[in-house]
């Protein structure tokens, strides 16, 4: 149902929102799942302005994650030179075009919501007012030292946002100290999960399509392979843990996300002898991911730096137990539900995978906390809380 919310003249109006969405996708994981979980609970007329992304639907065609994948040397370099050339020439032509239609599609009357820090760049380009930018992270400026002409224009939008909106405190933090941007204007709306999916099923069907022998413990990581992810440090642990436990598989769930980065893991699980023990499900869809925290012992999530961390939560949501970093945003969302560790420690790593595997009353209390934990994390308080927001700015006229 549509809000009314009431103008000081007495009039009745419904409420609009020019929701700037960015490219179009259909795979769904991070920043696109919250613009999707917000955007469907939203209580207001949306008009959604999405484009056709040039450089995603080539992407989508020639599958570069599988490019240079064996490939050495000096041809391994110039290709990879080449193909990032390539890449920064169309996310510049995209982003050009996406500047025409949003300018050609916004509503002078409606707030303008730019979901993503990604699409920041309007602001500097084009008058949009009152505005909202949701700002998950400062990773490519902050954590990956990234001073492209892209990341500098987004960080010049973020700065003439009437408001930020941002998922963590941490990532408050990084924006009052990165941006120099006034505290009382950013709002943090946590990311959250949907408790009608995410919840323990009891249900480890969805292993059948390997041929696991019995009783093989399962670990799972969800997300990247970016440099970040630390996924060095976790197959470190992991060829500690063979040494005493050897009858495990690690899925690895999601696209590699980073050039590169699917050809250094291989050559990395082949040095350390893990390639019986890792397996690649890929990318999973939307519906079928809570099946695999179901089907997981445990969810190892290392991660160096992260704005949140979706991951954990959705796997506490389904009873699974977590083991992730004590750094940046993720004890905000693990509390003391999971257990935490210096992410450069492999030892440490190992130890706890092994405690998680072989300790039932460990599981058990771990399993408890986490479903408690989730349960303060909802997409539908995090939509009413961005109503919240949208509010003040049509009553405040954007300040």
């Amino acid at each position: 149902m549509d809000l009314i919310i009431k103008k000081n003249s007495g009039d009745n109006f419904i409420m609009e929102i020019d929701y700037i969405n960015g490219p179009k996708t259909d795979k769904i994981f991070g920043m696109h799942k919250y613009q999707l979980e917000i955007q469907k609970r939203l209580e207001v007329v949306l008009n959604v302005i999405e484009y056709e992304s040039i450089m995603r639907n080539l992407e989508k065609r020639y599958k570069p994650s599988e490019v240079n994948t064996g490939v050495d040397g000096l041809e391994s370099r110039i290709t990879a030179n080449l193909m990032d050339f390539g890449r920064k020439s169309l996310q510049a032509v995209d982003r050009y075009r996406y500047r025409q239609i949003v300018n050609k599609n916004i509503k002078p009357e409606n707030v303008k919501h730019i979901t993503t820090q990604e699409q920041a760049y309007l602001l500097k380009y084009i008058k949009l007012e009152p505005s909202i930018v949701t700002c998950h992270d400062l990773i490519p400026w902050v954590y990956e030292k990234n001073r492209s002409k892209i990341w500098k224009d987004n960080m010049d939008g973020l700065r003439k946002a009437d408001k930020i909106i941002t998922i963590s405190e941490f990532s408050k933090s990084e924006l009052i100290k990165y941006l120099d941007y006034p505290e009382e204007n950013i709002h943090i709306v946590n990311d959250a999960v949907d408790h009608e999916k995410y919840r323990p099923l009891k249900d480890k069907n969805i292993l059948k399509r390997f041929k696991f022998l019995p009783n093989t413990k399962i670990l799972l990581y969800v997300g990247s392979e970016t440099p970040r992810m630390n996924l060095d440090v976790l197959m470190l642990s992991l060829a500690k843990l063979k040494k005493i436990f050897p009858d495990f598989k690690l899925l690895k769930i999601g696209l590699p996300q980073s050039l590169g980065a699917r050809e250094h893991l291989l050559n990395t699980i082949d040095r350390l002898n893990l390639k019986e023990n890792v397996v690649f499900v890929g990318y999973v869809p939307e519906e079928e991911l809570p099946l695999w925290y179901n089907a997981a012992d445990v969810l190892i999530y290392p991660c160096l730096y992260a704005g949140f961390g979706l991951p954990p939560l959705e796997a506490m949501a389904c009873g699974t137990p977590v083991i992730t970093s004590n750094t940046s945003s993720l004890p905000e969302v693990i509390g003391d539900a999971g257990i935490m560790i210096d992410p450069h420690n492999e030892e440490k790593l190992a130890e706890e995978m092994y405690n998680i595997l072989t300790n039932e009353k460990l599981v058990n209390k771990l399993t408890r906390k986490g479903l408690e934990r989730a349960k303060l994390f909802d997409w539908n308080k995090s939509a009413q809380q961005t109503m919240e927001i949208y509010r003040s700015m049509v009553t405040t006229g954007g300040k």
